[in-house]
Formats: C-alpha cells, sequence, structure tokens
C-alpha cells in the first residue's frame, strides 16, 4: 500500500509524534528491503538452475545430439 500526499498531509494535521512517523518509514523500508532480498535470492537460484541445466546438457550431448544427426 502506497503513501500519497494526501494521506503525508493528513497525518501532519493530525500531529502525529516524529516516533511513529519513523516507525511507519521503518516499516516501510523494511517491506522494501525484504521484496528486494527475496528477489535478489530467487534471481541466484535460478541462475544456478540454469547454469546446472546447461552443464549436464553439455556433459550429455551425446546422448541428445547423435539421434538429432542421425535424423537429418
Amino acid at each position: 500500500m502506497a503513501i500519497t500526499d494526501n494521506d503525508i498531509k493528513r497525518m501532519l494535521h493530525e500531529e502525529l509524534s516524529k516516533q511513529e512517523v519513523r516507525s511507519m518509514i521503518d516499516d516501510k523500508l523494511a517491506e522494501y528491503l525484504k521484496d528486494r532480498e527475496l528477489k535478489k535470492q530467487i534471481r541466484n537460484v535460478a541462475v544456478d538452475v540454469i547454469e546446472d541445466f546447461f552443464h549436464e546438457m553439455w556433459r550429455k550431448n551425446g546422448f541428445w545430439k547423435s539421434p538429432i544427426k542421425n535424423k537429418l
């Protein structure tokens, strides 16, 4: 949920304490960093899987390459 300008204005008019504002900002930053870290971990796993796949395909290229060449 994004905080809009109107939300900020309303909060300022309600005279939120500095601690409450800091807490809200800290929560949003923590959520953003958690999402960013999750995306980074997913990217690393995907890279590892693709790398392992191509490694196995290279290792076993005789298994799939010969039948293809024989058909042509």
